[in-house]
């Protein structure tokens, strides 16, 4: 083996163990996609069941944002007993998002957080504001670690500032 060929099988093994001892848990996978039809193809769409409305439909494999398009979020109460978010998208996000929105009106859109559907919805009218809303489906570790990567909307510039420590008062 050449010296250069170890040097990078050392580096490709040791990267997975830098990454397990970093602070901050991976980003969740939240992605949007879209509905699809059953002559797409397997390369491009898949058959889900939904459970809400109950009813199988053809997703198109190819998400329409994901995690990589957030900017911040806002979570909240789901509407399911778990929790549901705000993502406020960048400009990529922003742009694919409404035209979509505006494409595939009438249509359902698939969340999947980590995989698993978090949420159906039905697309009634175009997306102007950049904010991806998801009414639930994020487990609440999930929420944690979206916490420790994005700022909530609204405070994007307090985000990863430490708390000052407070004074001690003068002795007299």
């Amino acid at each position: 083996m050449r010296l250069p060929a170890l040097i990078l099988a050392i580096v490709s093994a040791a990267a997975p163990l830098a990454e397990a001892g970093s602070k901050k848990p991976a980003l969740p996978a939240i992605r949007l996609h879209g509905e699809g039809n059953p002559t797409d193809g397997d390369s491009f769409s898949s058959e889900i069941q939904l459970t809400n409305p109950p009813k199988k439909i053809f997703m198109r494999k190819v998400p329409v944002v994901n995690e990589q398009d957030f900017k911040a979020f806002f979570p909240f109460p789901g509407n399911d007993g778990l929790s549901g978010a705000y993502f406020l998208l960048d400009a990529h996000g922003t742009n694919k998002l409404h035209q979509f929105s505006t494409e595939d009106r009438g249509r359902i859109a698939v969340v999947l957080v980590n995989g698993r559907v978090a949420a159906a919805l039905l697309v009634d009218k175009p997306v102007n504001d950049g904010i991806l809303m998801v009414p639930g489906g994020i487990a609440p570790e999930e929420i944690l670690a979206l916490q420790q990567r994005l700022p909530v909307i609204g405070a994007e510039s307090e985000f990863g500032k430490k708390p000052r420590k407070k004074e001690k008062p003068a002795a007299e």
